[in-house]
């Protein structure tokens, strides 16, 4: 059928990287598909189906000179107490609330590389995840090579903004960047105008496509004025429903280490101390929770993600850090909890609410990103207010406070619900229905 290449920079199997590895398995549900990933980040993947830009020797190689450099750049600090890298200054400087990518005018491979470490010519290529790995400039010429036309589904908003992976209430990408809040810029032409026209020139001699992973950032995407004379399609991210399915609590729990006996109240992201992540939101709600709840001590908090112990001694429950979960044990914990909750004020996703569904616990939400497309309330969780903690909080208090034969219900309405709009096979057919011009 089609050689479909996925070109993604972080590690598949882990965190937000298994966006790719679902997408792997997707498309290559439909028979006589060739899916391989390309990735950046290098490991010793057991599927031959991944392949990484660096060859092993190349990996130790550059992990020496990366370690060199670190140690080079801490004697540098013990000498100059003062000294700091660019990257280092603009992280302190800038407004926490738009993530900026400084500079996307970098090439880090060679477009020859990238089609040599492939393997063979694709006739589709789909890309998710660039950073410090694949240009725009690389992108262009993997099409005049090949002449696949590429896909780029959008893992937030930095492909159509001038670095901004999340704009806030910026709307300089709806027209050509410039004079830039976060950069605190007066500068018509500053670095994110030059990242903006960078895009622009590549994107508009290129068989370009965006995909949004939902209708939040589908209107989004319909702002932005990089595509406005590209076609542009939406698909909610596939989750492997063989994976992620619904199990029973307690043996989840066993397995764990989690109570058996209380109401479980599952959060986190793979860095939970950023701001738009709303865990200062969430810490307000489990408050507010805490003092309208009938016994607070049945109540327990099960926490992933890195950081996580930066916030823990504003909670009034009992919790569990888990910290870093994988693509194993990460569906057991959504099996394992009786609500899964997403704080997110500013999200593209995220994908854990595709996979909470998809387990069938019901979700709790603010009305953005996906939530917006996969919870309704009253049937596969709730959507509260953005912002608003104390409707998160009486969400939270309604999903646990249902029946046993509600909550029961809800529950199959969760994975009815995955299963109609995430499950493999269904989001191959759609995604081959786009690729073959028939959407």
């Amino acid at each position: 059928m089609m050689k479909i290449l996925i070109l993604t920079s972080p590690h598949p199997l882990k965190a937000s990287g298994i966006v790719a590895y679902d997408l792997l398995d997707c498309l290559s549900s439909i028979e006589g598909n060739d899916v391989r990933i390309l990735v950046r980040k290098w490991d010793k993947y057991e599927d031959s189906r991944i392949v990484t830009i660096e060859t092993t020797i190349e990996h130790y190689l550059y992990a020496i000179i990366r370690g060199i450099k670190r140690v080079s750049k801490t004697i540098l600090k013990l000498v100059f107490e003062n000294y700091k890298t660019k990257n280092e200054i603009l992280k302190e400087i800038l407004p926490g609330d738009y993530y900026l990518e400084y500079i996307m005018t970098e090439t880090f491979y060679s477009t020859n590389k990238i089609i040599r470490r492939t393997g063979f010519k694709p006739d589709i290529v789909v890309v998710l995840f660039m950073t410090e790995f694949i240009s725009f400039k690389n992108l262009h010429e993997i099409f005049k090579l090949t002449g696949a036309p590429i896909y780029l589904y959008l893992m937030d908003m930095a492909p159509f903004t001038g670095g901004c992976h999340y704009s806030s209430d910026c709307t300089g990408y709806i027209r050509e960047c410039g004079n830039c809040r976060a950069l605190y810029s007066n500068l018509h032409n500053d670095q994110t105008r030059h990242n903006y026209l960078y895009k622009k020139k590549y994107i508009e001699k290129t068989n370009i496509y965006p995909i949004a992973a939902s209708e939040w950032q589908f209107v989004q995407l319909n702002k932005s004025s990089l595509f406005k004379d590209k076609r542009k399609f939406k698909a909610i991210l596939p989750v492997n429903e063989n994976q992620y399915f619904p199990s029973d609590k307690t043996n989840s729990r066993q397995e764990l280490g989690l109570p058996i006996g209380k109401k479980i109240i599952f959060f986190g992201a793979v860095s939970i101390d950023e701001k738009r992540k709303g865990i200062n939101e969430l810490t307000n709600a489990l408050n507010i929770l805490f003092q309208n709840v009938e016994d607070p001590s049945m109540i327990h908090l099960v926490i992933a993600g890195n950081n996580g112990v930066n916030f823990v001694d504003k909670l009034s429950f009992s919790y569990t850090l888990l910290g870093y979960l994988d693509h194993n044990s990460l569906p057991k914990v959504f099996q394992a909890a009786d609500v899964f909750v997403s704080p997110s004020i500013e999200d593209s996703g995220p994908m854990m609410v595709n996979q909470s569904i998809m387990c069938g616990t019901p979700v709790v939400a603010f009305e953005i990103g996906v939530a917006l497309d996969l919870v309704c309330n009253n049937e596969t969780g709730y959507i509260a207010k953005l912002k608003d903690c104390k409707d998160l909080a009486h969400g939270i208090k309604y999903i646990l406070e249902l029946e046993d034969l509600e909550y029961k219900k809800m529950s199959l309405k969760c994975r009815e619900t995955g299963l109609s709009l995430c499950r493999l096979k269904k989001k191959a057919e759609n995604l081959m229905k786009i690729f073959n011009n028939q959407l």
